[in-house]
């Protein structure tokens, strides 16, 4: 079932993020149909953090009130501070852990790039909750780096159509890969007027991509999903994160599309991918900071 390879993103269903960073948090009745269609179409695995308000919350709250935790996988992360005692890392894993008790599954990222010194603790954390255990982290050489950890069975880093860095950092490996940011953070899939204020530099990248899929009569945000799943391996995902219904379609349609559209909108785009403008937006971490409505959000970094 090729659902097994799509992941659901649901830091929108706890926060304002992304597009959406200005509206209200979404409403408990709101999120749950966004999880029922996910469900509906045969999405059974989901990505939240401690870190993104109330997502985990309401992802726990959603699967109490469908009595369908047993067929369900989280993959949770928790933060993991650069002071924090070995100790205190190991409490935060089990808490953010013990949260989601009685699902199918469980992986536990660590919420940034960890070294040697605290891994043992995640890893201590993970055991107790037979859980699989790994890293979310965004550049190459924290890919790099995390793979070479005892232990380690999945990474979550970045990555879309333009920026395949994190796919050839894990090499030779066998560390799957969850890669988000297909539509890096939403910007490709913007007016490029509106991806310019967000992340600066991005309008003719944004252009770009959009003129391509509109010469081959294709939705983008399908395609660039299309063209991912024939670039992870088989056992790597894709996570989207979806703040409304109608993004879920984004997924099927990309099944439906012929090969031959895929294969040549890869090629027609992989020049960009070495163009500086490109290079210059691929780190959300480097974009002006954008406010949240009413709240603080969590840091381009930590997502």
């Amino acid at each position: 079932m090729l659902t097994r390879r799509l992941v659901i993103g649901t830091v929108q269903l706890g926060m304002p993020y992304g597009r959406h960073r200005r509206s209200p948090v979404m409403s408990q009745s709101d999120a749950f149909r966004i999880l029922d269609a996910a469900w509906a179409l045969g999405v059974r695995a989901f990505d939240t953090a401690e870190a993104y308000g109330a997502s985990a919350a309401m992802l726990r709250a959603w699967t109490d009130s469908r009595s369908n935790a047993h067929e369900v996988e989280v993959v949770t992360k928790c933060k993991v501070d650069a002071l924090a005692s070995p100790q205190e890392v190991e409490e935060a894993a089990d808490a953010a852990l013990s949260r989601f008790d009685g699902m199918r599954h469980l992986t536990l990222l660590s919420h940034g790039p960890v070294g040697a010194d605290k891994w043992p603790a995640l890893l201590s954390a993970a055991g107790r909750h037979d859980a699989t255990v790994g890293q979310s982290v965004y550049s190459p050489e924290e890919v790099s780096a995390a793979c070479e950890l005892p232990g380690i069975g999945r990474l979550q880093a970045p990555g879309n159509i333009l920026d395949q860095r994190a796919i050839a950092a894990r090499g030779n490996t066998s560390v799957c890969l969850d890669i988000r940011s297909i539509y890096l953070q939403g910007v490709l899939l913007e007016r490029p007027d509106d991806a310019d204020v967000r992340a600066p530099g991005a309008s003719p990248v944004a252009a770009a991509l959009q003129a391509r899929a509109a010469a081959l009569h294709t939705e983008l945000a399908p395609l660039l999903v299309a063209s991912m799943l024939r670039v992870i391996g088989e056992r790597d995902r894709l996570v989207l994160g979806v703040d409304e219904m109608s993004q879920l379609g984004a997924f099927p349609a990309a099944l439906g599309i012929p090969e031959g559209t895929v294969r040549q909108f890869m090629e027609e785009v992989a020049p960009l991918s070495d163009d500086p403008a490109t290079v210059g937006i691929l780190d959300p971490r480097t974009w002006p900071a954008q406010p949240s409505a009413g709240q603080a959000g969590p840091t381009q970094a930590a997502r």
